[in-house]
């Protein structure tokens, strides 16, 4: 019986046995960490696999193709009609001042889009600036109305067009300030807004070139209440 005791208490005072211990739990855990991983790990070699095939086979995963265009108007308007590049008060250089086109098309640009694009895409920050009292600023493409912008006292409203699905476009609309002075007149509220268009389909509706407009019916001249545009940016665009 003291021998059995003995050993026992050898035992316990022995460190070989514990190593043994956590070693046993460790290689318990490394496998059960490996078990858990083996499904992520499958998901991300099945989508790499996905994605060597459709580069392989020529299908690009980059749903943007051609090349892209982005201007803060810091170099001047050139390719733009109907407006110039200019410095706002408290904003810096923007395309405008922007006064009545009678609602047309009055400033605008062509832009030629890449032949394997299968869309094309406009984005820009709106400026309305001083006295407007339920003036519009509406947004063309290829000289059919897209979405208007109202604007009440600072206050901007947003109207897109009832036919965008049938022509595959998409429009977005921001508010980003309203009723704040931005620059301009300082006893006035302005409004700042950010449109992004989408002009889809192109595959199927191939065209060379997209034309890009703006118009105002706005009531008073430049010293009272004008739109100005600002970073405008696109994409899908050809070499030319």
């Amino acid at each position: 019986m003291r021998t059995n005791v003995a050993h026992f208490r050898k035992f316990l005072r022995n460190s070989r046995g514990a190593v043994t211990v956590d070693y046993v739990v460790l290689a318990a855990a490394v496998t059960a960490v490996g078990l858990y991983s083996t499904d992520i790990i499958g998901v991300g070699m099945r989508s790499l696999a996905g994605t060597v095939d459709e580069e392989l086979s020529g299908t690009s995963t980059d749903t943007v193709v051609g090349l892209q265009y982005a201007s803060g108007f810091d170099n001047g308007s050139e390719g733009w009609s109907g407006a110039t590049a200019q410095e706002m008060n408290g904003i810096g250089n923007v395309l405008g001042p922007i006064e009545n086109t009678s609602g047309l098309p009055g400033v605008s640009r062509d832009f030629a889009i890449d032949p394997d694009a299968t869309e094309a895409s406009f984005a820009f920050d709106l400026y309305a600036m001083d006295d407007f009292d339920g003036d519009t600023g509406t947004v063309f493409i290829d000289g059919q109305a897209v979405g208007s912008v109202t604007v009440d006292q600072g206050v901007p409203t947003f109207t897109a067009a009832s036919d965008l699905a049938e022509r595959g476009i998409i429009i977005r609309y921001t508010e980003i300030d309203k009723a704040v002075n931005l620059g301009g007149n300082p006893d006035r509220v302005d409004a700042m807004s950010n449109i992004s268009i989408t002009v889809k389909n192109l595959q199927e509706n191939p065209r060379e070139n997209i034309n890009f407009g703006f118009g105002s019916d706005a009531s008073a001249g430049a010293n009272n209440e004008y739109f100005a545009i600002d970073n405008f940016t696109a994409t899908g665009l050809a070499d030319n």
